[in-house]
């Protein structure tokens, strides 16, 4: 009989999630440079290929838009030569044709804040409704699910959302936890944070983890000043029943280390 349970394989899945990339550039000094961070993606990318997970989710401002921000409006030298199209050109050759390539149960794109500056223009231009949106300027296939901003996906007992929606400033796992009162996994803060509690009621706890970006840490609006930013992604295992164990690995420099294997970008 033990030897019976030790053969014993239970169904379990994998998953990576990736947030806040900010595909794009900024004016900085009179020059363009990038908002995302190359050498981060990679890391992430050849973990990726490395796990083959069954799921992978994109937590949201994976695309930045930031030449369509409002932010921006009445500042052209601030966009001047940006293309909002030249941007998603390049993401998608980065990002989504190596997940398209992979064998896959799921691809899921979150819709953050940035991204749905796409819809502010769709509000101002009517006439560019069904164009200009995520599955549209990205052309994701059918295979991707598209989870409009502010809503959430479902993956065993892990509810993932961007995170423009948790407050809590500097304890925002902590207001994740509680408000949703599940296991929560959100981007968006550009930091690493976990919570637990565990009522009395309900002795199988809840966690929230806010996610690391792949960005950069020091951009223009930034000023220079310190901040929590760190880069990192998401990736664990889903279990029969919605059981799972997840884990966030920290990019530093490039580099990070995930089961005894160096990944550097």
């Amino acid at each position: 009989m033990f030897s019976e349970q030790l053969n014993r394989k239970d169904s379990v899945e994998k998953f990576v999630a990736l947030y806040d990339l900010h595909w794009g550039y900024e004016r900085k000094n009179g020059h363009k440079v990038p908002l995302h961070d190359s050498k981060a993606l990679a890391v992430a990318l050849a973990f990726i290929e490395d796990f083959k997970p069954d799921h992978i989710i994109l937590g949201g401002d994976v695309l930045d838009c930031s030449c369509i921000s409002h932010h921006n409006k009445g500042k052209p030298g601030a966009v001047e030569g940006f293309r909002l199209l030249g941007d998603a050109a390049e993401m998608r050759e980065a990002v989504i044709k190596p997940l398209d390539a992979l064998k896959t149960k799921s691809l899921t794109y979150i819709v953050g804040n940035h991204e749905d500056w796409l819809t502010d223009l769709v509000e101002q231009v009517p006439a560019l409704d069904g164009i200009v949106d995520v599955r549209s300027v990205l052309k994701l296939g059918k295979k991707w699910k598209v989870v409009p901003q502010g809503e959430s996906t479902r993956l065993g007992k892990l509810v993932f959302v961007h995170g423009d929606q948790i407050k809590g400033g500097e304890h925002s796992a902590k207001w994740a936890t509680v408000a949703f009162e599940g296991n929560v996994r959100f981007g968006h803060h550009h930091t690493f944070q976990a919570y637990t509690k565990t009522s009395a009621l309900d002795t199988t706890g809840h966690t929230g983890i806010a996610v690391p970006c792949l960005c950069r840490k020091n951009p223009n609006y930034g000023g220079g000043s310190p901040n929590r930013w760190m880069q990192g992604f998401l990736w664990g295992y889903v279990g029969e029943g919605g059981t799972f164990n997840d884990y966030v690995s920290v990019i530093i420099n490039g580099q990070a280390t995930i089961n005894g294997k160096v990944y550097k970008g």
